[in-house]
């Protein structure tokens, strides 16, 4: 490619990068007005989306996390809210955000580690609190996985808590793999068999067959970073180049088949589902497979995996599939 095709190659890639929308990897209009109302101080705003969802678990953990990273900074005013008198629904509601929004503040401050750490150690009681006001509420276990993962600590029970009240729950399941992960003091081994048994088990049309693409994000992107701080550029390059072929592609494409194989209906996670598998079948090679899942993502790039491939990764995916 030469100077002009490089250059015009870049402004295509910006182009589409500005029509992004980063962050809210989701399909609820209600969601993204919430969001911006709370970052501009409404926490009413997050009490009345939270109220709505009460019975649908999965949409509630979404919900309340878009919500808490909105309230990073507030959580003083969620603990005056709470003081003030709710009632028990709405205080578990309350409860709920400040936990997460506490959770959330940890990550933001996570360059000093005592700061953050305090935030963890402060966000379980809230979660403890509600759980106890909601005890069928799957979401505050969900939740209390990631802040014991955040604090190195064994997760074994807060996970069986979460699966006992939504066994199907895509968030305590993507919570589970990382905790397994050699970044969190896992294995390789560990994520992949919990990946592939998770897969194995869930109903066909169910999203928790993304759990075998997030274990391959996980597994390239710590492997990557290995080589690179070894020096090994080219090893790197060569991991990338040959990693899905043979039994790999076709583990792939039996969990995508078993997904697409069910009954049509949209969930919370869908979209971040259809990133891994849309990012996994590119990498495979697999043009049709990536090109079905990333037009059903439109312009809502989940973090992960696309962070793994450098800046504008998902708007360099859409070019190569014809998507732009």
């Amino acid at each position: 490619m030469g100077l002009f095709g490089r250059k015009k190659a870049r402004e295509a890639i910006a182009a589409i990068a500005e029509t992004l929308v980063l962050d809210r990897c989701w399909d609820d209009m209600a969601l993204d007005a919430g969001v911006d109302a709370v970052r501009d101080g409404h926490l009413k705003a997050a009490q009345a989306l939270l109220r709505e969802c009460r019975d649908y678990h999965e949409l509630r953990t979404q919900r309340v996390r878009a919500l808490a990273d909105a309230a990073v900074g507030q959580s003083m005013e969620i603990r005056s809210m709470i003081a003030r008198g709710l009632d028990q629904p709405d205080a578990a509601d309350a409860l709920l955000l400040l936990g997460s929004t506490l959770l959330a503040e940890a990550s933001e401050i996570s360059a000093n580690d005592r700061l953050a750490a305090g935030r963890l150690r402060e966000a379980r009681d809230p979660l403890l609190a509600a759980a106890k006001l909601a005890p069928v509420d799957a979401t505050p276990w969900v939740e209390l996985q990631r802040c014991a993962r955040a604090m190195r600590l064994n997760g074994d029970r807060v996970w069986h808590e979460a699966i006992k009240r939504c066994p199907t729950s895509y968030p305590a399941h993507s919570a589970r793999l990382q905790s397994l992960t050699a970044a969190s003091d896992g294995s390789h081994e560990a994520m992949f068999e919990f990946a592939r048994d998770t897969a194995d088990k869930a109903a066909a049309g169910s999203p928790l067959t993304a759990m075998l693409p997030l274990a391959h994000a996980e597994y390239l992107m710590q492997e990557g970073d290995r080589f690179l701080a070894d020096g090994s550029t080219w090893a790197y390059v060569r991991l990338h180049a040959r990693y899905f072929r043979g039994p790999l592609r076709a583990e792939l494409e039996r969990a995508d088949e078993k997904w697409s194989g069910g009954t049509a209906r949209v969930r919370a996670y869908d979209k971040e589902a259809h990133n891994l598998f849309g990012w996994a079948m590119l990498e495979a090679g697999d043009h049709a497979r990536a090109r079905a899942h990333l037009a059903f993502v439109g312009n809502r790039p989940s973090a992960l995996p696309w962070s793994y491939g450098g800046e504008h990764a998902f708007a360099r995916a859409l070019i190569r599939l014809g998507l732009n």
